[in-house]
């Protein structure tokens, strides 16, 4: 690991692993062909994966060249219309992941010098399930190398469900990061048959906004094709005239947008001009704070 800076998020997950697991490392970001190879496994660790995923995911990218290994752990603008948000989401922050998403396979050792694997969420008692959890994707998300890892047959990633009823993964993953705030979040298809229309869930959206709630939405060319996730982070009002700020964690954007363009649903201001409108929002719902979907 000399000579190689890894994340806060990385140097924290391997606190937690073997010096043997760490010694493999060292020979693996060696053996690695390129710096974008040695940032994805960085990235692959700091997304919480095994030594043993880890070790698996270096053998598989390391012939690879830099330009075919990028195309096999991102996804693009081209990603099929049937991953969910969460997918999505996970994706971004998580080369491993997206590589499995996009068919990749991995055969991860069974002994890597790793502690040994953890137990299913469902032989966890409750209050394993409690702010510990928060956020941990493998309790939540179709991950296939979490499934490995607990004894299960890996499954392949859940479609959406026909009409305008939305998934609902990513809104249990919002759900258990603000149990504590007593927010209940729900997670619309907007503009479709069964959903909500973007008029109808951007008042309760900036009554979430204004009082400090970020909101998660989706973003695609088109009712019904969610392509990035993104969050309404802030509003400004000037007479008439409101403006939305935009955070594209995929992009690094950050931006503002007239409320009429939104309501437009024919272009967004971002750099990726095919992302053209709001598809999905997951809407919070607080008696307590005021705003009630």
């Amino acid at each position: 690991m000399k000579g190689f800076t890894f994340s806060d998020e990385a140097k924290d997950q391997l606190e937690k692993w073997s010096p043997k697991a760490k010694k493999t490392l060292d020979e693996l970001l060696e053996d690695a062909g390129s710096d974008l190879q040695r940032e994805l496994l960085a990235r692959a660790i700091a997304a919480g994966h095994t030594p043993a995923e880890v070790h698996a995911f270096a053998d598989e990218i390391r012939a690879l060249p830099d330009d075919t290994a990028f195309q096999a752990c991102t996804l693009d603008d081209a990603a099929p219309n049937d991953f969910t948000v969460s997918q999505l989401l996970t994706a971004e922050s998580d080369p491993l992941f997206a590589f499995e998403l996009k068919g990749g396979h991995l055969d991860p050792a069974e002994d890597d010098g790793e502690a040994p694997a953890p137990e299913p969420p469902d032989a966890q008692g409750p209050a394993k399930k409690g702010a510990a959890a928060t956020f941990d994707s493998h309790q939540h998300l179709p991950h296939a190398s979490a499934a490995r890892e607990w004894g299960a047959t890996p499954s392949a990633p859940p479609k959406a469900p026909p009409g305008g009823a939305a998934h609902r993964l990513l809104e249990d993953l919002v759900n258990e990061a603000t149990r504590a705030f007593s927010v209940s979040w729900r997670e619309h298809e907007l503009d479709v048959d069964g959903g909500l229309s973007l008029d109808e869930a951007l008042p309760v959206a900036l009554k979430a906004v204004i009082a400090g709630t970020p909101v998660p939405c989706a973003i695609g060319p088109k009712a019904g094709d969610s392509r990035r996730l993104i969050l309404l982070l802030q509003v400004s009002t000037t007479g008439k005239t409101r403006a939305w700020q935009l955070y594209d964690p995929l992009s690094s954007e950050l931006l503002w947008a007239n409320e009429g363009d939104l309501l437009a649903r024919t272009e967004l201001p971002f750099a990726n001009k095919a992302m053209r409108r709001l598809t999905r929002m997951v809407i919070p719902a607080s008696r307590a704070l005021g705003f009630v979907p």
